[in-house]
């Protein structure tokens, strides 16, 4: 409602009654000013001195705010849009070619349908959901692209590991520097292993969200999860095989990492990620450089294992000399 000003002369010991007349779309709230703060209407003042009083009306106009996650366009466009109550909104998606509409996040009349509509009586958020349409041939490139990419990483970096070794400072390379990086990479992994294992329905959720893999990949993934990330922890800790197990736990940092940087590039709102459970939400971004840290970690053990203090060294150390 526009502000509206007005100036008036009373007698020092005359009482002013006010009263407030809303319109169409707004309603009274109050009266706030000089020595006055009450919701009455009409309200009764003492003129004792200059007043200045004020009254505050509310909107009662609903607000549809739309808005689109992924790639596509609706019909009305993002934005607000302020309608008299009960009017009937009709909305509308289309998905980009390549992308498919996945629904509406709101109590419209049919959350499934592209084209639905819904009745406004009240301020409402509505959101349209398009996720990419992934055919298998798609699917199958991706993922012989990614272990070409992944099998030829460890490759190169086993055929010039001595060439890498005389690059890497000499505390880098030292069999204690290995011992203190498993320690730490298996006890993050298993702390966030078992940080997961009790709320796998939220992971498979947070998985899904990323839209990468179809939805039963995503659950299937969502269930092993927590339970690999444990073992290769205790296999870490332990010293077992450690440079396959190093290389296990690098592929996966490499996967978050490149679920994380997709969701960047396609403007997936995802802000917080539940990597260590939901009692320790991070942001993306944080939890994208943790991922790059743990995978140096890795890629240290990977290139400079040494099984000191680990339980295939402890046998060597016990057994007995021959004669």
């Amino acid at each position: 409602m526009t502000s509206n000003t007005a100036y008036y002369t009373f007698d020092a010991i005359a009482q002013v009654k006010l009263k407030a007349d809303s319109i169409p779309g707004y309603r009274f709230v109050s009266w706030t000013g000089t020595n006055i703060d009450s919701t009455d209407n009409p309200v009764t003042v003492d003129m004792t001195c200059n007043i200045t009083i004020q009254a505050n009306f509310y909107s009662t106009t609903p607000v549809l705010t739309l808005e689109k996650h992924g790639h596509g366009s609706i019909s009305p466009a993002g934005g607000q849009y302020p309608y008299p109550p009960g009017t009937v909104v009709n909305l509308k998606a289309i998905p980009d070619k390549g992308w498919k509409f996945d629904g509406w996040t709101s109590n419209v009349n049919n959350p499934d349908s592209a084209e639905t509509s819904l009745t406004l009586n009240s301020d409402m958020h509505v959101t349209a959901d398009f996720s990419r349409d992934w055919s298998i041939w798609m699917i199958l490139g991706m993922i012989a692209t990614f272990l070409i990419i992944i099998g030829g990483i460890p490759w190169l970096a086993m055929k010039y590991r001595k060439r890498l070794k005389s690059i890497f400072p000499t505390v880098l390379r030292s069999s204690n520097t290995s011992f203190v990086f498993r320690l730490i990479l298996g006890g993050i992994f298993i702390f966030t292993g078992f940080a997961k294992v009790h709320n796998i329905p939220t992971l498979v959720n947070e998985i899904n969200q990323y839209r990468i893999l179809p939805s039963v990949l995503a659950t299937v993934y969502g269930n092993v999860l927590p339970y690999l990330e444990i073992a290769v922890g205790i296999l870490l800790v332990v010293g077992i095989v450690l440079r396959i197990t190093a290389s296990i736990a690098g592929l996966m940092l490499l996967s978050f990492a490149a679920a994380k940087i997709a969701a960047l590039i396609m403007n997936l709102n995802i802000t917080i990620c539940y990597c260590f459970g939901a009692a320790r939400p991070l942001l993306s971004t944080q939890s994208l450089a943790i991922d790059f840290a743990m995978m140096l970690l890795a890629a240290q053990i990977i290139w400079f294992r040494k099984e000191i203090f680990s339980i295939p060294d402890w046998f060597r150390r016990k057994k007995p000399p021959l004669d």
